[in-house]
């Protein structure tokens, strides 16, 4: 499995190319603002097209660059159902920035329980609530990793004082659905580094209170 990580927009977003191996098959995980020609370039670097966009969540700095992600690819792109409205929200002006975002519409939506599959990647799809209504998780177990959006990050959790955010939702989906992965399991969030379950069992003091 090859992971390349792309910070970039306004928010310092994290945005993924992943690939089960050189030449086989790939997705983006988050398309933040001006990703694209560099997600494309590393795709050709591995002889690997990218056939799928995912969105962990709807929130404007992790889906500016969808549509010129679809314009440059043939990918198909996925959401959980009850993001998918958010994507046709003036987000950006809701925060003062004055960036216009292209439309995007899903291909599919992603459910809890329903296996997705990139070559020989299988995900499973966790539905954490919390941060933003319709936000998932990608948990590959052979692997041993997972990308979380902006469930968790490294020593600290996602915001929950944004529309459909609840902070004990929040601790629950991460306490109920992420620690019970395995402390080995290695973390991919929205923003910053990555870590592990284990670190963020011991020492993320939203989780020891």
């Amino acid at each position: 499995m090859l992971i390349e990580t792309f910070e970039a927009g306004p928010a310092d977003t994290n945005g993924y190319l992943v690939c089960d191996q050189p030449g086989g098959h790939a997705l983006v995980i988050d398309a933040p603002l001006g990703s694209t020609p560099s997600m494309i370039e590393q795709a050709r670097a591995w002889d690997t097209p990218i056939e799928y966009l995912i969105n962990t969540h709807g929130h404007w700095d992790h889906f500016l660059d969808n549509a010129a992600l679809l314009r440059a690819t043939k990918a198909k792109f996925g959401i959980h159902r009850e993001s998918a409205p958010l994507l046709a929200l003036p987000q950006t002006r809701m925060f003062g920035l004055d960036i216009e975002v292209d439309p995007s519409r899903p291909d599919f939506f992603l459910e809890e329980g329903v296996p997705f599959a990139v070559g020989a990647l299988k995900f499973e799809i966790l539905h954490c609530t919390g941060h933003c209504p319709g936000s998932i998780v990608l948990f590959e177990p052979r692997e041993r990793i997972v990308f979380v959006g902006d469930v968790l990050f490294a020593g600290s959790i996602g915001r929950t004082d944004l529309p459909g955010g609840d902070y004990e939702t929040l601790l629950r989906s991460i306490r109920e659905k992420l620690l019970p992965l395995g402390d080995d399991v290695r973390v991919f969030s929205g923003h910053g580094p990555a870590t592990t379950i284990g670190q963020e069992r011991l020492r993320n003091s939203f989780l020891l209170l």
